[in-house]
């Protein structure tokens, strides 16, 4: 006997949110989940064949009413929000269609599906048989059998990995860091957000599963917690002991719900034609039913549609306005799982923080150590503490401290003035009165600050870090609301006041309020400390207030691995790196703007001959004038505003045709952007303090999961020109080091071969081809041995730019050749890798009906125009949505590599500090003479870092080189 059991509710749900809506055209009525759950169940029956194939199969619901847990806690699930208003209808309808398929539907007054699976797991196994839970909530993973008579499948979409994907003990441990029959004792310590399980404040998946496996179940650790040595966690263990017993309760599934059905009556029976086809054409699932009548040999037309569904009218089926008041009962009593809408749920919580009144007046002023302990102390009771630093400026290696805000729950809030200064003071340097010395202050907060036993919550908390480091504070562990908006919503929302107004509806006391503008603008050590304590406490106290409403948003959405993995971690990794910098050589940079000042010079020089008189190379309407009316060169076109299009297209094209002032114009305009953006700026960048240059990184700013770089920018200096190599020259190492670049080798086209499952690309790849030259055989039968280079450099433009999306346009200005010829040759790339195809059309397609693309980690790269009603911005969507994935998932790579980097180089006793991250390349300093033994080490966490999360059917291959300038070791 194998006995497959669905968890039809996470179907449902699943269906809803991966479909766009579809409304029954006879009533309107909504059927897309219907369709969509039609669709999944029927391929699931479909993909288990063989010895997975099941001889007992039922699909388990939740019933709407209340369950036993909600005797033993009256807040069990109650943040729970309530399901979309188009989906209630649709929930009698999955169990109709169920039914439908001949399979039994099962749900049962106050039990929740997972203890009725639980039930028939276990009586199918004492009965000698197999079985399998198709699921992926981590609930059932306590159900999961050693010997494999119990295993789960979890059949979600995901980028990069298998369609069916096994859950056994493994992965069980991988999941909780214990096995299947202590998940309930690590449950009842760590809580559920999701479902309000309180567990033990403070603790964490990762120590609960120490704790166990120290002390082997809960009973026992509770027994002993006076044992623990970390005085917070042990006194968390004492405190909240009978909330973890009553969590331990609530987790658990009961494996004795008295079900009606036995065994005998789950056999799987063949799909009744008389059952199922009435139902579709009552649903009106034209296409299904076509697509089933194939398979089933069976016509469709033999049945008439069922009169009970046909024609039950909207309003009975609780949906139109008459029947809302009714509905909205029925959504209050409706269970979802973890796939719970994200306006439903952002709603739910947003309305529980805004009932919390913001009352700056509540807001205190931190003045003497006995007022911070208590804080402090608050910051221990509750196992986590929201923070903000105050500074005097924007640069996090120049600006100092001035005070410190700190919340412990949403409502409250405090303001720890550090070093404020009184007009008259600020020329004395003397300090305003009411403050704690420094010192002692940061003496005070330094413990808990690293204590890892309390969560940091800040807001772009990279900025807090870096000015904590430098007054020797390690700050950990974190969370930062502004990673974790950006993992949920993407780049949505670049202010915190942007994302406060949103979700709060308060935007936040305006920091130009209190420090003015322009050159007015003072210092936020001039504000009044009752000023600067109402600005700061709301700052602490908005803070919590988003944590609260967006922490729990990550397993609702299936976000937890993508911010504990990617982006958490990453932030204290780069402000470790812009604390480091880099030097820079000033002579360098100095003779590189003479040299370029003078040759541009001679452009300028050269150009205004060519025009025939002098003018403003700088102007685009001056240049414009002379290019299309006074030269009268053809295809001018002009702006918006009436002046002549001038950009770097228009100039490239004119430049392709031999026009000599337009090249002129292109070698003038880099050297002097050469010059203004590198040579002659970098030297103001160089901190006075430590002699280097420091980058700021923005790690939630680009769609795809780049990081992009500022003040200054150094992933744009161009290196495939000379000038541009030039400039590397000059970012030198210290004296007694050297530097190592390690650059991953085609990432982006390894990434396309994986994605897209080309064969041809993964074993060139594999097999350390020139791929370039391959892709150039393949497509024109050219040998390798001998290949002229302009014929791989063909191939190399057309590989590059169909990650791009590019167009035959496009392509024949890059090689200079007509456009007929360019889209023969993307034609051809086509037919010789038919993958490549299949992949842009299948992300066209997922980008329309979703509203976004993946990454092969799990990102979600989002356009919310996908459907837009202008097919220019609908192009754009297309071509973007090809390339997200792709360099998206480039991107998180290397974010991997960055994380894992410095642990597993102290592991392997290695000196090495990582100083830069350029796109696809990592710049560190090492001690002269240990180069050798650091690279091999470098490339090869960089080669590994895709997994275990991921296991590429394409190798990575990074390049590592060292020499005393980036230059010479790219």
């Amino acid at each position: 006997m194998h006995l497959l059991l669905v968890d039809g509710s996470s179907y449902v749900f699943r269906a809803f949110h991966a479909l766009p809506p579809l409304n029954r055209k006879s009533d309107n009525l909504p059927v897309g989940c219907v369709q969509g759950f039609c669709n999944m169940l029927f391929k699931l029956t479909e993909d288990l064949k063989g010895e997975d194939e099941p001889t007992h199969m039922a699909v388990i619901f939740d019933h709407s009413a209340k369950t036993f847990r909600d005797d033993i806690y009256a807040d069990y699930k109650a943040h729970r929000p309530p399901p979309p208003e188009e989906l209630v209808p649709q929930f009698p309808l999955t169990r109709s269609a169920t039914r439908a398929f001949s399979i039994p539907s099962i749900e049962m007054e106050g039990w929740e599906a997972d203890d009725i699976i639980a039930t028939y797991a276990c009586m199918a196994r004492d009965a000698g048989g197999k079985v399998t839970i198709v699921s992926s909530d981590k609930d059932l993973m306590q159900l999961v059998e050693p010997n494999g008579s119990i295993r789960m499948l979890d059949t979600i979409p995901r980028p990069g990995q298998p369609p069916l994907r096994w859950i056994g003990v493994d992965e069980v441990f991988t999941k909780f860091g214990v096995t299947p029959d202590k998940v309930i004792d690590v449950q009842a310590l760590c809580g559920d957000a999701v479902d309000n399980v309180p567990g033990v404040p403070g603790i964490g998946v990762k120590t609960a599963a120490e704790l166990i496996n120290t002390y082997g179940d809960l009973e026992t650790l509770l027994a002993r917690a006076e044992e623990i040595k970390q005085p917070a966690r042990r006194q968390k263990l004492i405190d909240n002991a009978e909330l973890a017993r009553i969590s331990k309760q609530l987790v658990t599934l009961s494996r004795e719900v008295p079900v009606e059905l036995d065994l005998d009556a789950l056999v799987r029976v063949p799909i009744e034609p008389g059952a199922l086809f009435p139902f579709l054409k009552a649903m009106e699932f034209n296409t299904i039913t076509k697509r089933l009548a194939g398979i089933l040999e069976a016509d469709p037309d033999a049945w008439e549609a069922d009169p009970a569904l046909a024609a039950k009218p909207v309003e009975a089926m609780g949906f139109d306005n008459a029947a809302k008041a009714e509905a909205r009962a029925a959504r209050l009593e409706a269970t979802g799982r973890a796939e719970a809408s994200l306006v439903a749920h952002a709603a739910d919580v947003h309305e529980r923080v805004k009932a919390i009144p913001l009352d700056h007046a509540k807001y205190e002023i931190i003045r003497d150590a006995e007022h911070l302990r208590k804080w402090i102390e608050a910051a221990y009771a509750v196992g986590h503490v929201a923070i903000d630093v105050e500074t005097t400026g924007l640069d996090n290696q120049t600006a100092d401290l001035v005070g410190v805000c700190l919340s412990t729950a949403p409502g409250n809030g405090a303001y720890l003035p550090l070093d404020h200064r009184t007009g008259a003071d600020l020329l004395g340097g003397g300090r305003a009165e009411g403050q704690m010395p420094m010192a002692d202050a940061l003496a005070l907060l330094k413990p808990m600050l690293e204590d890892r036993s309390i969560l940091k919550i800040g807001h772009n908390f990279k900025y807090d870090l870096g000015i904590l480091a430098r007054y020797g504070i390690v700050t950990a562990p974190i969370d930062d609301t502004l990673l974790l908006s950006y993992t949920l919503d993407g780049p949505r929302f670049n202010t915190m006041s942007e994302l406060t107004s949103h979700w709060l509806g308060h935007g936040g006391i305006p920091i130009k309020d209190l420090i003015g503008t322009g050159k007015s603008q003072k210092t936020f050590a001039e504000v009044d400390i009752e000023a600067a304590a109402r600005y700061g406490g709301e700052d602490a106290d908005l803070t919590m207030r988003l944590w609260t409403l967006l922490k729990p948003r990550l397993p609702a959405e299936n976000m937890t691995v993508v911010y504990e993995t990617l982006e958490r971690p990453l932030a204290p990794v780069l402000a470790r790196m812009e604390g480091r910098g880099i030097s820079v050589d000033r002579q360098i940079l100095s003779r590189l703007s003479g040299d370029f000042a003078q040759r541009a010079a001679a452009f300028e020089a050269e150009a205004q001959a060519l025009a025939g008189q002098p003018f403003n190379l700088g102007s685009p309407k001056q240049l414009g004038d002379i290019l299309f009316g006074v030269m009268g060169l053809p295809g001018g076109t002009k702006t918006k505003t009436g002046q002549w299009a001038t950009g770097a297209d228009v100039l490239d094209e004119l430049a392709l045709q031999g026009v000599p002032l337009a090249k002129a114009v292109l070698e003038w305009r880099q050297l002097t952007k050469l010059m203004g953006t590198y040579t002659d700026a970098l030297p103001s960048y160089i901190n006075e303090r430590t002699g280097r240059v420091h980058t700021s990184y923005s790690q939630a700013s680009v769609l795809t999961g780049r990081l992009s770089s500022n003040d200054p920018n150094l992933q744009n200096i161009p290196v495939r020109t000379e000038d541009g190599r030039k400039i590397r020259t000059a970012f030198v190492a210290s004296p007694g080091k050297i530097l190592i670049s390690a650059d991953y080798s085609q990432i982006e086209l390894r990434v396309l071969a994986h994605i897209a499952d080309i064969q041809a690309l993964k074993d060139a790849f594999e097999e350390g081809l020139d791929i370039h030259a391959m892709t150039a055989s393949e497509m024109f039968g050219v040998p390798v041995e001998g290949m002229p280079s302009e014929v791989r450099r063909r191939a190399k433009a057309i590989n590059f730019g169909i990650i791009y999306g590019i167009s035959a346009f496009g392509l024949s200005n890059q090689l200079g050749i007509g456009r007929a010829e360019a889209g023969d040759y993307i034609e051809t790339y086509f037919k010789r890798f038919p993958g490549i195809r299949d992949y842009m059309d299948e992300m066209r397609r997922r980008v329309k009906a979703d509203g976004f693309v993946e990454t092969i980690f799990g990102r979600k790269v989002q356009f919310p125009n996908a459907n837009s009603k202008h097919p220019a911005e609908r192009a754009f969507v297309e071509r973007a949505s090809i390339n997200a994935p792709i360099q998206g998932s480039a991107a998180d790579i290397i974010r991997r590599a960055m994380v894992k980097m410095e642990p597993a180089l102290k592991k392997a006793g290695i000196e090495a500090d990582m100083l830069l991250q350029v796109h696809d390349e990592l710049i560190f300093e090492v001690d002269k003479g240990t180069e050798d033994k650091a690279m091999p080490v470098i490339a090869g966490i960089m080669e590994s870092s895709a997994e275990p999360a991921v296991r590429l059917t394409v190798p990575l291959k990074v390049d590592a080189h060292a020499a005393h300038n980036w230059d010479e070791a790219h």
